[in-house]
C-alpha cells in the first residue's frame, strides 16, 4: 500500500477532548503569581479643598450668566420683552449648563475639564469684556448691570486660579 503525495494545505487530523464526568482539574492562570493583599484593596484620592473651591466659583461663573442676563434685563428694560432678552437668556442658560457640566467633571478629577473649562472661559470673557465696554461708553447703565458685568469678569478669573493652585497637580494627575 502506497501512501498519498504529501499535501502542505491538509490539516492533520485530531481526536477531540471532551470534558470528562468527574472533578475537573484547577484551573492554571496563563499569569504567573497571584495578587497580593494588598492589590485587593483601593485607596480613595483625597479631593484637594482648591478643587471643591474651583468647582464653587465654576458653578457661580456658570450661573452669573443666566441670572445675570435675568437681572439686567429686567432692571434695564423693564422685562424681557422682545426676541433678543429672550434670546440672551436661552443662550446664557446654554452656556450655565456646559459649565455646570464641566464644573462636575473637574470636581471628579477631570484634567480636560478643567482645560476646557479655561479655555472655554477665556473665549467667554470676550464677551463679558465687550459688555464691559459697552457699558462704559452708554451713560445710562444700572448700578445692577455692572454688578453683572464685574461678576462675570472676576469669577472666572478666580475659578480658573483655584483650579490651578500648587496642592491640585497630583489630584488631576490620575486622568
Amino acid at each position: 500500500m502506497t501512501q498519498p503525495p504529501f499535501d502542505p494545505y491538509g490539516q492533520p487530523m485530531r481526536p477531540v477532548e471532551y470534558p470528562q464526568a468527574g472533578p475537573q482539574p484547577h484551573y492554571q492562570s496563563p499569569y504567573p503569581g497571584q495578587m497580593r493583599a494588598v492589590d485587593q484593596h483601593t485607596a480613595a484620592r483625597v479631593r484637594p479643598t482648591a478643587v471643591t473651591a474651583s468647582f464653587v466659583l465654576w458653578v457661580l461663573t456658570a450661573l452669573s450668566w443666566p441670572v445675570g442676563s435675568l437681572v439686567r434685563s429686567l432692571a434695564e428694560d423693564g422685562g424681557l420683552a422682545g426676541f433678543g432678552p429672550i434670546m440672551a437668556l436661552f443662550t446664557s442658560t446654554c452656556l450655565a449648563i456646559a459649565c455646570v457640566w464641566g464644573a462636575v467633571l473637574l470636581l471628579n478629577g477631570n484634567y480636560h475639564a478643567r482645560l476646557g473649562l479655561c479655555g472655554g472661559s477665556l473665549v467667554i470673557g470676550v464677551l463679558a469684556l465687550a459688555a464691559a465696554i459697552i457699558a462704559a461708553r452708554d451713560a445710562d447703565t444700572e448700578p445692577v448691570g455692572w454688578v453683572v458685568i464685574v461678576l462675570r469678569l472676576v469669577l472666572p478669573v478666580a475659578a480658573s486660579v483655584a483650579a490651578f493652585l500648587p496642592g491640585t497637580r497630583s489630584y488631576f494627575s490620575g486622568n
